[in-house]
């Protein structure tokens, strides 16, 4: 049985207004650990504020926000357990690298290190082994200190357990409390409403019985109350026997300094930027700002990483390789990436899941391939790569009517006689021989894009995008057929459609229904390279060959 996956971040009904203006409506939306999310969309979709409602930026008008399981609507953004890398990274000018990247962890403060390093305990203990590494404290305390740590570790186990034990015993005992006083009160309510004298007998009966239990209650309570503070009595006793040997707040101290250079050196590893930590800021170029932000962010190891357009200030070739490097870096991480970008290149290269909003709701969410492949409506058919896009009619199962043509299709289902939007991305289109050809149209434009050529091709008044690797000519007529597989319906009003899954023996069903047993010979003959088949020649003497049995 497959678990099921339990959301790290959970948006329900979000709404934000700003004044009047409604820029996210009623998202729902479970974004799961370990998963790089993208929010993608134009200007003004409210992904950003989105990103920024669940950094803590910005509040929501209503809905809420959960994070592990607790609602965070009004917790600040320094407390959540959220790190934010921002468009313009907020990198400070007057810090070279390594405080930059250091912030975090040292503006937080003594208290808040010795926590993120282990708490109190462990602190000290690694104290002392840096203190004896570095020659300051003498090696014979070494062992000493090891055995007092192993005995503190296990009485520090034993007090969470004792206090989580009295904090259970202190809420179930008042809570029992409160529903024997809420019937005693009931009581009197009634003692007071009553006329027979044998009614009040009854309920001064009940009221008795209740004070008992009540009174039983609250001795159990004390007894077993006094009993967990008499055991932490005890362990904290055991726990000052088994002291550590003392350090000062200025050894700790340097050994706090040493974690932080440390944590800070793996953070500038795992960017590439191992050796810049003495740089200036305006000393590195835009693309190792980009990541000394991301290091800074990640130092604090979170839980959830928000990315605002971090490439956008970027050049093409930096901007491509960052993609890469992001998506491998939260591989390694193990961190939840939420990315927010208008840019659909950087979505599909980087994403597991992409969610396409348009004026503050969600219009689609799924895989890249999927959403690529199967878009929703025409909003996000034309937002998320090229897409020739017309309307026809499914005429009955597995057979689509457009441009005045018959042509199988796969995967749906629809009423027969139902209006489609059909889809038709520019490479999936197959240039053939007009005379074998479902379409015919002409060449109108024909640009080199570097592995393809893009054609523009008028068919009845309507223009269509064709990718090719050859050399069409402006002007030229030329067939034009498309696979089954190949061919994306949508619904006419945008709602969502039904896919059916297919087999493979239906899939070459269909397949064959394009007349693919000719494929050869349509492609010899269009590109001219048709072969004479040649009688091998008999020499002199010999027998020929005889005929090969159909």
């Amino acid at each position: 049985m497959v678990e099921e996956r339990k959301p790290i971040i959970e948006l329900h009904n979000i709404v934000k207004y700003y004044g009047d203006n409604c820029v996210v409506d009623d998202l729902d939306l479970d974004i799961y650990e370990n998963e790089f999310v993208t929010l993608l969309g134009p200007s003004g979709c409210g992904k950003t504020t989105t990103l920024r409602m669940i950094g803590g930026f910005e509040y929501p008008t209503s809905g809420e926000i959960i994070v592990n399981g607790k609602i965070i609507n009004s917790l600040p953004a320094y407390a959540r357990p959220i790190n934010t890398v921002f468009q313009r990274y907020a990198l400070f000018p007057h810090l070279n690298v390594f405080d930059n990247v250091a912030f975090g962890l040292v503006n937080r403060g003594r208290k808040f290190m010795i926590n993120f390093y282990g708490g109190k305990l462990q602190v000290h203990y690694d104290a002392i082994e840096y203190n004896v590494k570095i020659g300051k404290k003498d090696s014979s305390i070494l062992k000493a200190a090891k055995a007092s740590f192993e005995a503190l570790k296990e009485i520090e186990k034993k007090q969470v357990a004792l206090e989580i034990e009295l904090a259970e015993i202190k809420s179930e005992k008042k809570s029992s409390i409160e529903k024997i006083n809420n019937e005693l009160k009931d009581l009197n309510a009634e003692a007071k409403a009553a006329k027979d004298s044998s009614e009040k007998i009854k309920i001064e009966k009940k009221q008795e019985a209740l004070k008992t239990e009540l009174a039983e209650i609250k001795s159990e309570k004390k007894s077993s109350i006094e009993k967990i503070n008499n055991e932490l009595k005890n362990l904290n006793a055991e726990a000052k026997a088994n002291k550590m040997p003392t350090l000062t707040y200025f050894d700790i101290n340097k050994y706090l300094e040493e974690r932080v250079k440390e944590s800070v050196t793996s953070a500038l590893k795992l960017v590439n930027l191992s050796g810049y930590e003495d740089r200036k800021i305006d000393k590195i170029s835009g693309g190792q700002m980009q990541r000394v932000a991301i290091a800074r962010a990640i130092i604090l190891k979170p839980k959830i990483l928000l990315l605002d357009e971090p490439l956008s200030a970027l050049d093409h070739k930096l901007r491509v390789n960052m993609q890469y490097e992001l998506k491998e870096m939260q591989k390694n991480l193990g961190i939840t990436f939420i990315f927010v970008t208008h840019d659909q290149e950087e979505a599909m290269v980087m994403s597991d899941r992409i969610i396409i909003m348009k004026d503050g709701i969600i219009q689609q969410q799924g895989s890249p391939k999927d959403i690529y492949n199967e878009p929703n409506n025409r909003y996000v058919a034309n937002f998320i790569g090229e897409s020739d896009i017309v309307t026809g009619v499914y005429l009955h199962k597995n057979l689509v009517k457009f441009l005045g043509q018959e042509f199988p299709v796969v995967g749906y289902e629809f009423e027969d006689g139902e209006n489609v939007d059909v889809v038709i991305r520019p490479e999936d289109w197959d240039i053939v021989p007009r005379e074998s050809a479902k379409l015919v149209g002409k060449v109108t434009s024909s640009i080199f894009k570097g592995v393809h050529y893009e054609l523009l091709v008028d068919i009845e008044g309507n223009e269509f995008v064709v990718h090719t690797y050859e050399d069409v000519q402006v002007d030229e007529i030329i067939g034009l057929n498309v696979d089954p597989y190949e061919i994306c319906l949508m619904k006419a009003d945008g709602s969502p459609k039904k896919l059916v899954p297919l087999t493979n023996a239906e899939v070459r069903k269909q397949t064959t229904l394009f007349d693919m047993t000719s494929a050869y010979e349509i492609d010899n003959a269009f590109y001219g390279q048709e072969e004479a088949h040649e009688e091998p020649a008999v020499e002199e003497g010999s027998e020929a060959p005889a005929a090969k049995e159909e």
